[in-house]
This record gives C-alpha cells, sequence and structure tokens, in this order.
C-alpha cells in the first residue's frame, strides 16, 4: 500500500498539465481521435491513466485542453498597427495551416466548443479588436460565426482529401455524362485549394470591411 502511494506520487511529480495535454495531441496526431484514451496516454506518460485525473477531472477536460493547446498556436495580433482585418486575415490562413498540420486532431478543434480560460482569451483578443475597429457587438457575432465557419469548414473539406484512386477513377469516368460537373469538378481539385480559399475568406473580409460602425476606431488616451 506504500509502496502503491510512493508510486501515485512520483507519478504526480513527473506530470505537468502542460506535458499531459502536448503528449495527448501527440497521440490523436497519431492515433485520431477515435483510437485515442487515458489509458494510451498513461502508457506514454508512463503513469497510470488515474494520474492523468489528478490534472484533468475527465476525458472531456482533457480534450478541453489540447483544443486549448491547439489554439495558444495561433496569432492574433494585427499585421500593423490598426489593420484589424489584416489580423484576421492572418489568424484565417493560420488556422487552416494548423489544420494540415494536425489533420487528425483539427475535427476536434472544429467541432468542440470552447471551455477554458485559454480560448476564452483568444475570443477576446479577437472581440477587442472589433470593438477597436467600431463593430458593434451584434456585427462581431455575426461575423465570427460566418467567418469562423467558412475557414472550419473549408479546412475540414480539404482535409477529407480525394477517394481511393480505384474509386476516384470510376466516378470520374461516371461524371463524363454529366459535362457541367465535369468541368466545375476541374477546379475543386486540390491543386486549387490554396486559391479558393483566398476568394472566399477575402469576400467575407470585404464584407466585413464595410459593415456599419457605431463608432470610429477606440483610441487610448495619452497616460493611460
Amino acid at each position: 500500500m506504500a509502496a502503491a502511494r510512493r508510486k501515485t506520487t512520483r507519478e504526480r511529480a513527473a506530470l505537468t498539465p502542460e506535458r499531459i495535454r502536448e503528449r495527448a495531441l501527440r497521440l490523436i496526431d497519431d492515433d485520431g481521435l477515435e483510437g485515442f484514451s487515458t489509458r494510451k496516454l498513461g502508457a506514454a506518460l508512463g503513469c497510470e491513466a488515474m494520474a492523468i485525473y489528478w490534472y484533468y477531472p475527465s476525458k472531456d477536460a482533457l480534450l478541453d485542453a489540447v483544443v486549448e493547446e491547439l489554439i495558444s498556436r495561433l496569432p492574433i495580433e494585427p499585421a500593423e498597427e490598426g489593420d484589424w482585418i489584416g489580423a484576421l486575415r492572418n489568424l484565417a490562413h493560420a488556422y487552416r495551416r494548423l489544420a494540415h498540420q494536425h489533420p487528425k486532431a483539427f475535427p476536434l478543434l472544429a467541432t468542440r466548443r470552447f471551455a477554458t480560460e485559454g480560448t476564452y482569451r483568444f475570443l477576446e483578443g479577437i472581440f477587442s479588436l472589433a470593438r477597436e475597429a467600431g463593430l458593434d457587438d451584434r456585427s462581431t457575432a455575426r461575423f465570427f460565426r460566418l467567418v469562423s465557419s467558412y475557414i472550419a469548414g473549408a479546412a475540414l473539406d480539404e482535409l477529407a482529401g480525394p477517394r481511393d484512386p480505384e474509386m476516384a477513377k470510376s466516378l470520374a469516368g461516371a461524371r463524363t455524362a454529366f459535362p457541367r460537373v465535369e468541368a466545375v469538378f476541374s477546379w475543386l481539385a486540390p491543386e486549387h485549394d490554396d486559391e479558393t480559399f483566398s476568394f472566399g475568406l477575402e469576400l467575407l473580409l470585404d464584407a466585413l470591411q464595410k459593415a456599419p460602425r457605431k463608432a470610429g476606431p477606440t483610441k487610448k488616451k495619452k497616460g493611460s
């Protein structure tokens, strides 16, 4: 009994919340969400699965932490002072790159509601940029939902990738009976993803740039 307690103490001493969530992300990158478990994570960390619950009380809390780990890698700083549209553009492209860097973990980020202090801090940064640009809260909410849905949807669509080569060949043959489908599908090939993503993003950012403002950009007073 005493030996078991000493082992648990040593395991806890070797763990940190950061180490656990980083290792969890690596496992999800390797095995996907379906193959992820706290038992496998414990084995990768060299501890019992129960030791993980000392830091994260449930698997849900751990997955929230993985989302926070991914979000921590995204920038929200303006490209230039006052250029909040540029900041959103940089963020959108970084979000898409993150999807391709972590294709097996990205569905977690795209489908899970933010629920941690770190993710709320991220949202606070985005919404503060909008407020400083004079956008009211209602418009901010609308455009946030619109732009974030576009980016996540586009990234998930890209990650789906092409079908099995034999199946793709069979479908390509079937499409020859539908000339408009065949013509448009040629522009939906992966080599056009960058251009297509930027096209849609710029339409949304242009609409956001033209959105009515209640007031001009907020400026800090000198000495404040």
